[in-house]
């Protein structure tokens, strides 16, 4: 009972707070601004019944407006007002704080589950901590800051995790429901519907591994681990045997990926709308941008000396693996860096700034970073050993492909990977989650202040333009 309260009060408190906020955002800039003025007109078309107008310059699906239309649509039959009439920039702006809910409920029920399965050799985690953990990451300021916006990154957030948490649950028919739903808001979201699958799919060659030695196969050495897989596989009999029982437990995450593909085909790409500024790449330093995001944003947990003697053991313990790593990323950063010319040139993002700044600026400063990218390689492979090889394997797989062909430097597209790569990772302490949540808080003041009080203009245009993520 006394846990119930302790979530209830923490949830009002950080709604209550995030509600102030959402005022004063609204205050400051109550007309469309950024991709609001292609999203909220879209919205209201639908709100309109004008289902078959589309605007060009969108490259989503039509995901948020769907569910805002049926969310104001609830609204409609109990207050009396037209759905039109509902469909103000202010009401469409919070459906997002809906999601915020949502997505508040989700990352507990998240780390709840997966710290109960990793619960053995280490202390065991209090739901002080797991309710601690959850403010953090619900407070993580690339996706808060999108809460007061009609934006994509709240609801994709959010179905893309209710996805995830009912496949650890094994409700996998629903997971792939919710997993269209995901895709609807963001197409790159099939990625994680194919994480689901071969989440499945690893435990299930797991649970067969572990038929076939006495000893627990999460203390196997990796190399054992992969020496043991490949010998199993190699037996047509248990290959059938496994390959039956993934298709009977995965089939609707397949059937999801093969609807993707035919929607790829029938579409002739990913991209709806505007394809000229969202062509595909293989832009390999995105993966290292997110690595050292990802490292900033959980500053606190790895930058302490234990850490980075340990790192500085396994350089010297590999020197020949570390070199080949740096050449190879040294490589991937001269002649796989993609500049986009949004990112060159709208100075409303802070990733203008860092470009601008330190990568155009100073070329050298690109390759200076390289023992920061392996250095969070490093940390968050040692601080996800527990889940095993092959989902690390797995998750890094997919944060590339989710990565990798976006040209765009843009701090949103780290949002999904890093809440469940922090989620996977060792429960941090106390101290550590209260030292994230006053870096976390800072960090979202800054924002909004810079958002609301720095307005600058440009000389073309008489609106006020804003700073923001």
């Amino acid at each position: 009972m006394q846990d119930k309260v302790m979530h209830i009060f923490a949830l009002s408190s950080l709604m209550l707070f995030t509600g102030v906020i959402f005022q004063l955002v609204q205050k400051a800039q109550n007309n469309p601004y950024m991709d609001e003025i292609f999203h909220i007109p879209q919205a209201q078309q639908y709100c309109r019944s004008n289902f078959s107008h589309w605007d060009p310059m969108i490259t989503t699906l039509p995901g948020l407006y769907i569910t805002s239309f049926l969310s104001l649509n609830i609204i409609r039959s109990f207050s009396g007002v037209s759905l039109v009439d509902l469909c103000t920039t202010q009401n469409l702006r919070a459906m997002n704080l809906l999601f915020c809910i949502g997505n508040f409920a989700i990352l507990f029920i998240l780390g709840k589950k997966l710290n109960e399965k990793s619960k053995g050799k280490d202390v065991n985690k209090t739901t002080k901590q797991l309710l601690m953990n959850t403010i953090v990451l619900f407070l993580f300021p690339v996706l808060y800051f999108f809460s007061w916006l009609y934006y994509t990154d709240p609801g994709s957030t959010f179905f893309t995790l209710l996805m995830y948490t009912l496949c650890i649950h094994n409700f996998h028919k629903c997971s792939s429901l919710f997993g269209i739903i995901a895709i609807l808001f963001r197409q790159t979201n099939v990625v994680w519907v194919l994480f689901c699958f071969v989440l499945v799919a690893i435990e299930i060659l797991e649970k067969e591994l572990q038929h076939h030695t006495k000893e627990k196969i999460h203390n196997f050495r990796n190399t054992d681990l992969l020496k043991l897989l490949l010998k199993i596989l190699l037996k047509p009999a248990i290959v059938f045997k496994l390959s039956k029982k993934i298709i009977f437990h995965t089939y609707s995450y397949v059937c999801v990926i093969a609807g993707f593909i035919a929607f790829v085909k029938i579409n002739n790409g990913i991209v709806v709308g505007d394809r000229s500024n969202h062509v595909a790449s293989c832009n390999i330093p995105q993966v290292f941008y997110f690595l050292l995001v990802s490292l900033l944003f959980s500053f606190f947990n790895f930058f302490h000396t234990k850490n980075i003697f340990a790192f500085f053991r396994a350089i010297l313990k590999n020197p020949f693996n570390v070199l080949l790593m740096v050449a190879l990323s040294a490589i991937a950063v001269k002649y796989l860096t993609y500049e986009h010319k949004y990112t060159l040139s709208d100075n409303r993002h802070y990733t203008f700034y860092v470009w601008s700044r330190l990568f155009k600026k100073f070329h050298w400063a690109r390759y200076t970073f390289i023992p920061s990218y392996l250095f969070s390689l490093y940390q968050f492979f040692s601080v996800t050993s527990h889940r095993g090889i092959l989902w690390q394997l797995l998750f890094f797989t997919c944060a590339a492909a989710c990565l990798v062909p976006q040209s765009l430097f843009e701090f949103r597209y780290y949002i999904v990977p890093f809440l469940i790569l922090r989620l996977n990772m060792t429960l941090p302490c106390s101290r550590i989650l209260l030292a994230e949540l006053f870096c976390y808080i800072l960090l979202n003041v800054f924002t909004v202040y810079m958002f609301i009080s720095r307005p600058f203009y440009w000389p073309n245009d008489p609106l006020p333009q804003r700073f923001m993520w």
